[in-house]
């Protein structure tokens, strides 16, 4: 966007990082030169059960994961390995991009009974795929996906986000992401609460991730066009805190850290590598909400978004905030947790949505309608302070 005098207009800082990669060779170098960990071969023996899981805040998640499968599959010291590629709940898609690809170029890997490489998708609501990995501090039973337990070396991809985005996790990342729904409403619950009791619930999560054992962990920072501009391998801990340095110490974040107060925000999905979905709605929302004064209105640019899946639907209910959060935290309705995040937002903001939803849909729902570029304009001009930012 163009600066104009009528306004004051300011790039915010959001987990977004310069540059980019090739894909295929900066994975072989995640692989092959971690932090504080030895090259991966080195941890792995022939015959070791390999999961692979993938939370769906990657971009360019395929051919993140095929580079993988590549790596593994060629490298002359491994030999005999089984793959499990285990896939966020939802992603279909991405599941028969990878399957496909695997039947072109390794067919004999997906062949037999007991094929070398399955591609899955997690389904939280499935007892034979859960196993049972440890207890809350409330003695409640947490089960991870089963591949995830069983695998002899676990490799968890994701993007990092920063740690008041509800699609968040801690450096393990597979947990609550690959959980059981009990454990997953217990996450949303104690993140919309932020109380002690839910910091105390997120730690016992965290420490679950370590009793499964997982080592070793690649995180990826996204670059405006939503491409991977890096990778980060190594221990998890390592991971988050190098992927945190990396972002907390460039110039724009260092200029915009202090400046609070706007307007409005304005906030554009940046990851093109699927459909995008209301989960980036939710985390977006979120990250615009914490530069607003307390008047500012958000707005969240999703050109390309279509559906309204059933738990971003019950938001059309006029039941109390506080009723509407609970009554989708306890049901497994589609995208029921972002639900929730947003009726919490809506409470105290504005929200507007460009997108491809019919703009009476969206007023249902309690969001404003933005239906051409001369609208967003409009607000813009009319707003003292504008901040801007990719997500």
């Amino acid at each position: 966007m163009k600066k104009t005098s009528s306004f004051d207009f300011v790039q915010l800082r959001g987990a977004i990082a310069s540059g980019s990669v090739e894909i295929a060779p900066t994975v072989a170098m995640a692989m092959e030169k971690p932090i504080d960990f030895p090259s991966v071969d080195l941890a792995l023996v022939p015959g070791d059960r390999v999961a692979i899981a993938v939370h769906d805040s990657l971009p360019q998640a395929s051919l993140v994961v095929q580079s993988l499968i590549d790596w593994l599959f060629n490298h002359p010291a491994l030999s005999d390995l089984r793959l499990s590629v285990v896939l966020a709940n939802g992603q279909e898609t991405l599941a028969e991009q990878i399957t496909s690809w695997l039947s072109t170029e390794h067919p004999e890997s997906t062949q037999g009974d007991e094929p070398q490489c399955r591609v899955m998708c997690h389904d939280p609501d499935d007892p034979h795929s859960l196993e049972y990995i440890a207890a809350s501090d409330q003695a409640e039973a947490i089960y991870l996906h089963r591949e995830l337990v069983e695998a002899d070396f676990v490799i968890p991809v994701y993007r990092w986000l920063e740690t008041h985005d509800p699609r968040s996790h801690d450096p393990y990342m597979v947990l609550p992401t690959f959980g059981d729904r009990a454990t997953l409403n217990r996450y949303a619950k104690a993140w919309l609460r932020h109380s002690d009791a839910g910091a105390r619930s997120s730690m016992g999560i965290a420490e679950s991730g370590w009793l499964a054992g997982i080592q070793f962990a690649i995180g990826a920072l996204a670059n405006q066009e939503g491409q991977i501009a890096m990778l980060v391998s190594g221990t998890p801990v390592g991971v988050d805190r190098a992927c945190q340095e990396v972002l907390g110490t460039s110039p724009q974040a260092e200029k915009t850290s202090a400046e609070k107060g706007f307007d409005l925000v304005v906030v554009e999905l940046v990851d093109e590598s699927g459909a995008p979905n209301w989960r980036q709605i939710a985390g977006a929302a979120c990250s615009a909400e914490r530069w607003l004064s307390p008047a500012g209105r958000i707005v969240v640019i999703a050109s390309k978004l279509s559906v309204v899946p059933p738990g971003i639907g019950a938001l059309a209910s006029d039941d109390p905030d506080e009723e509407i959060q609970q009554v989708l935290l306890d049901s497994q309705l589609e995208d029921a947790f972002s639900a929730a995040v947003l009726r919490g937002i809506q409470s105290r903001r504005s929200i507007y949505v460009q997108s491809q939803v019919d703009p009476e849909i969206l007023e249902s729902l309690g969001f404003a309608s933005i239906r051409n570029p001369s609208e967003l304009d409009r607000l813009m001009h009319n707003a003292s302070r504008v901040g801007v930012m990719e997500y």
